[in-house]
């Protein structure tokens, strides 16, 4: 092979890694993107409660500018970006297993709904409000979150924030789908 040859195929080599890492990195965000919103995570009955609650809320464009979370804003760590990746792998994996192997009607919302704190991540919470300690840090309320003496989670005190009319849309699910028989 000559020299040129030989330089021919290391930089097509090379163009041909680069181009597959960013083909790649695009399809995995492409990914990660529509796995995060509430038409994907609708796809399954157990969801459709939630996801139609969401929409009534604050986070889910009730606003004054209409302001969308995604559904990982709130339900997947933002502590880094591989606690976020393997979170949201984790509760994917957990969700379509469930969905695949349980019977819905055996869910009990109700009982999950105090289980929040597994659930909803108060990195989410201070990765879009992050002016919140300096805006509330007057605040009575929220001075005992901020300085650790209550041990509180954002979402003890904001329980419906995401999910506004919850229980209205278990009900009606529930009963639409027969899960009381």
């Amino acid at each position: 092979m000559t020299k040129n040859k030989k330089l021919l195929f290391w930089l097509g080599g090379t163009l041909l890694f680069f181009v597959l890492v960013v083909v790649s990195w695009m399809v995995m965000e492409t990914g990660v993107e529509v796995t995060s919103r509430p038409n994907f995570c609708i796809s399954c009955h157990a969801m459709e409660p939630m996801v139609k609650s969401y929409h009534d809320s604050v986070h889910g464009g009730q606003n004054e500018r209409g302001i969308r979370a995604a559904c990982t804003d709130c339900h997947v760590s933002h502590e880094n970006v591989f606690a976020h990746f393997v979170g949201k792998a984790r509760s994917g994996t957990h969700d379509a297993w469930v969905t695949l192997t349980r019977d819905e009607s055996t869910l009990d919302w109700q009982a999950k709904r105090e289980e929040h704190n597994s659930y909803v991540y108060d990195s989410g919470c201070l990765t879009c409000h992050q002016n919140l300690e300096a805006v509330a840090g007057g605040e009575t309320y929220h001075r005992g979150y901020f300085d650790g003496s209550e041990g509180l989670a954002c979402v003890d005190c904001h329980a419906g924030v995401g999910h506004e009319n919850l229980n209205k849309y278990l009900l009606e699910t529930k009963y639409r789908y027969g899960f009381d028989q």
